[in-house]
């Protein structure tokens, strides 16, 4: 297979930065509100525990996340085997059928420690770095094993944690050095988000996941959304769904979908809140988070088109070794806007449906009641992969070997929007990264990878747009995730599926691969992560392919790159077919990858 990479822009190009097209922007004492508006209430802190003697928390003051092991020996060159099915299955557990695999590094410590924390199917599990075998265990110093999400707030905590979301997020924060993970608890009547992060135990920093005497030690929280959510014209509150993250300097950033439950879960807006992540890293009884709702104008009223075009919004996710300026107009946001029939708000069914902008926010916006400024992709408009005008929404087209199709993610960007403070010969210059997946071909719909780089600041720019598509064996390219270096080059895993019977070329089948983008825009040559050793055929029949991957860069050097992707090790068929659990039919499996641009990749 040959990708070919077709690079748009190799030059940042000024942006057209226009406001929102609308009557008013902001109805905020509405039924229903629409335009920026302040959340209906704070969420709740409806419970927490800490690891600090002096914390407030209902829940104590040296609270254990997870037990834990020392790692197995071994040794591991450029990847290692993440969290899969097999791993869950043979510990007696049972996982969700959807992997939506992501992760965080830490460094490697001044006692040669360190792990990288991944998320998948709404489980958890800490992989030493020079082994890459698993340090939580099912007990203190017992057998290392995948540890359910809602360990981390058991038992007390899991009155309020108990039923995770398939979205959960693991990552590392390098400002404060500290791990966090977190994911909507969400239920038929309740809706909670619920958050951790490692805390010190002795003179075991955060940052050392295996912690003290067997015990990894975090600071946890359940926040009740019930107060924060705004509701519909009957009076029914959105749902909150998809929920994305990013570290700041001054918080942690969340984001999620509002959806309409009485609409068939249509998404009508999104709703973004900043974490008191000074007392969450304390231990302490936290300040209620600040929320803000976007709802467009055109989306209420008699006439409304009960439709948001724009989907998913992305905080921007600190990383680097060079903090923050203090003149930064950040914290930063980015959401895709989705076509729409010329002239009007309404979802586009009229071909050629293209999008040429993205919806940007900073969180002085939000506060101020700000509209979106529109970024402008000047020249280089997009049609949303799998875009269909019959279902603008139903992103369903890249093929699988059985020759059915899963999710595309085609209406929103990837996780995640990654942020570098980058030093130039001028001195330093605030970026950011993100890709999205688009549509290559009309008529087949085959679809690529869109990568952009934006100078960030109250004005953005485009530093460059580039295209990874593959038209020579036509396989279909999808769900992206990016990551920057200190030097500016990008970093992106992705997708790779397209054979439409039992088998491909790259016998993995859909296969992950990675790609490194200097920082003129050019990409280098795509690396198959898993290589020609597959089973021949991964057959996935329940549709419950993962909806999002992730890349981090590396704290010891800030050049390597860390990526976890999901994989089908084997046929996934018979009792894998639930999206809510799994038996032992499921072969979902994700790899942990690591290369340096120019070395490896």
């Amino acid at each position: 297979m040959r990708i070919r990479i077709l690079a748009l822009s190799a030059v940042f190009i000024a942006c057209m930065l226009v406001g929102m097209k609308s009557a008013a922007q902001n109805n905020c004492g509405g039924n229903p509100a629409y335009g920026t508006c302040p959340a209906p209430a704070p969420p709740t802190l409806a419970w927490c525990a800490g690891n600090n003697a002096a914390s407030t928390c209902a829940g104590g003051t040296s609270w254990v996340g997870f037990d834990t092991t020392t790692p197995a020996a071994g040794s591991w060159t450029n990847q290692f085997e993440g969290l899969d099915a097999a791993s869950i299955t043979n510990a007696g557990l049972v996982s969700s059928a959807q992997a939506d695999p992501n992760g965080g590094l830490g460094p490697t410590n001044a006692s040669g420690t360190g792990q990288y924390l991944q998320f998948a199917g709404n489980f958890i599990q800490a992989f030493d770095r020079k082994t890459g075998n698993g340090v939580l265990a099912n007990k203190v110093s017992g057998t290392a094993a995948p540890q359910p999400i809602t360990t981390l707030f058991a038992p007390h905590g899991t009155a309020f944690c108990a039923a995770p979301a398939l979205d959960g997020i693991a990552s590392y924060d390098r400002i404060d050095g500290v791990f966090f993970i977190g994911n909507l608890f969400t239920s038929s009547s309740s809706n909670y988000f619920c958050a951790g992060v490692s805390a010190p135990s002795g003179a075991v920093p955060a940052n050392n996941l295996q912690g003290v005497n067997g015990q990894s030690h975090w600071n946890v929280y359940a926040y009740n959304l019930a107060s924060a959510l705004p509701k519909n014209k009957s009076g029914v509150s959105y749902f909150p769904d998809y929920v994305r993250f990013g570290s700041w300097s001054d918080g942690f950033y969340i984001a999620f979908d509002l959806e309409d439950k009485s609409a068939n879960f249509d998404i009508v807006g999104f709703e973004v809140c900043k974490l008191d992540k000074a007392d969450m890293i304390a231990g302490l009884s936290t300040n209620p988070p600040s929320c803000f709702t976007y709802i467009p104008s055109y989306v209420v009223g008699a006439a409304g088109t009960d439709k948001s075009l724009i989907h998913t919004l992305l905080p921007a996710d600190f990383e680097g070794s060079n903090p923050i300026p203090s003149n930064t107009a950040g914290e930063y946001f980015l959401a895709q806007i989705n076509p729409s029939n010329p002239g009007t708000n309404n979802q586009c069914k009229q071909a050629p449906c293209t999008s040429a902008q993205f919806a940007f926010w900073t969180w002085s916006g939000f506060v101020n009641g700000a509209a979106p400024t529109m970024l402008a992709l000047k020249f280089h408009p997009f049609t949303p992969g799998c875009y269909n005008t019959n279902q603008p929404f139903n992103t369903y087209c890249v093929p699988e070997p059985y020759g059915g199709v899963i999710d595309g993610l085609g209406d929103r960007l990837g996780y995640r929007l990654a942020y570098r403070n980058v030093s130039g010969t001028s001195g330093n210059t605030e970026y950011l990264a993100v890709a999205n997946t688009v549509q290559e071909m009309t008529n087949t719909k085959r679809t690529g990878i869109r990568y952009y780089k934006f100078r960030a600041g109250v004005a953005p720019a485009v530093q460059f747009i580039g295209d990874l598509q593959d038209s020579t064996d036509n396989y279909f390219l999808s769900m992206p995730s990016v990551a920057m270096d200190k030097t500016g080059n990008l970093g992106i895993t992705y997708t790779v599926t397209g054979s439409t019977s039992r088998g491909s070329a790259n016998n993995y089948d859909p296969s992950p691969y990675f790609v490194t983008v200097d920082t003129l825009g050019n990409a280098g040559t795509p690396v198959p992560i898993l290589g020609n050793t597959g089973v021949s055929g991964q057959d996935e029949t329940d549709e419950s392919w993962g909806e999002y991957v992730s890349v981090s860069s590396d704290p010891n050097d800030d050049l390597t790159f860390w990526s976890v992707s999901e994989y089908m090790n084997g046929d996934q068929v018979g009792n894998c077919s639930s999206k809510l659990h799994v038996g032992t039919g499921c072969t979902w499996a994700s790899r942990i990858h690591t290369c340096q641009k120019g070395n490896g990749c």
